[in-house]
């Protein structure tokens, strides 16, 4: 079994008590806004992990801290947008962590190289065209928002996530295109990607997607997720690290969106 540093160990238990401290809090608006600067610092410190596995090519390293990374950014966003039942669901999963050891880079021989033949942008959906090249959706950062709650709290609340504008610049007109995506080698496509629908709605004609629904009453709380805007995937290995997106059915008219946590590279369906 390998010995890991002292400084791997100390980062683990530092990022386990930070979950602790998040978990034991209650959602009251003052305590809410004070976790997601140390959610960022830790999303930071995954960041710089992921860049040094991945230029060491140890691809399953990088691909189990990209895990970890969506699951912290995920509970920023549920904090934010104080759904309890999106925190606690997400409990099991922060507190088994990728166990980074940094390593020397291997030798060429060794494993994989990434790929120099695919999309320029690795984790980022493109259309793959005719002529072979790629091209990319409209690239957005979502925002969260939420509906809902009741007098003082007690109610029915919904939490969404929004893109500004009631539609995308990229548009196909008739049928979907090829999506392809670029992943590490050994990385599930699914663990960092899904595909949703938009409700366009709201004074100014937004794109929302409900993320969660949560129901509050005096001793009872309840909440669940959304997932009747999701549309079932399968991926198909071009090779390269290249997968192309294979969509369950037709995609009817209206807005579409590829979602990485916050991140979405949306299209629309029809003119």
């Amino acid at each position: 079994m390998s010995t890991f540093p002292s400084s791997s160990d100390r980062s683990t238990a530092l990022a386990a008590r930070f979950l602790g401290v998040i978990l034991s809090l209650s959602l009251s608006a003052a305590k809410a806004n004070a976790q997601p600067s140390g959610i960022d610092d830790h999303i930071h410190q995954l960041d710089a992990q992921i860049a040094q596995a991945a230029a060491a090519q140890h691809f399953e390293a990088a691909a189990g801290l990209q895990r970890d990374r969506t699951n912290w950014l995920d509970l920023k966003h549920a904090i934010e947008a104080q759904d309890a039942g999106r925190i606690l669901a997400l409990q099991a999963a922060l507190q088994q962590p990728y166990i980074y050891q940094a390593m020397a880079p291997r030798a060429t021989t060794a494993g994989p190289a990434l790929t120099t033949s695919g999309p320029e942008f690795m984790h980022q959906v493109y259309t793959l065209e005719a002529d072979g090249s790629y091209q990319p959706l409209e690239k957005q950062e979502a925002s969260n928002t939420s509906s809902g709650g009741g007098y003082g709290g007690f109610g029915g609340k919904v939490s969404s996530l929004k893109v500004a504008g009631d539609r995308s610049n990229v548009r196909f007109e008739v049928a979907a295109p090829r999506f392809v995506v670029t992943t590490y080698p050994g990385q599930d496509p699914s663990d960092i990607l899904e595909l949703v629908k938009f409700d366009v709605r709201g004074a100014r004609k937004d794109r929302y997607v409900d993320m969660s629904k949560s129901s509050h009453a005096f001793y009872h709380h309840s909440s669940s997720q959304v997932t009747d805007n999701r549309v079932r995937l399968a991926f198909k290995n071009l090779g390269d690290q290249v997968y192309e997106v294979v969509i369950d059915g037709t995609l009817e008219a209206g807005e579409y969106a590829f979602m990485q946590g916050r991140k979405v590279f949306a299209f629309g369906m029809g003119k």
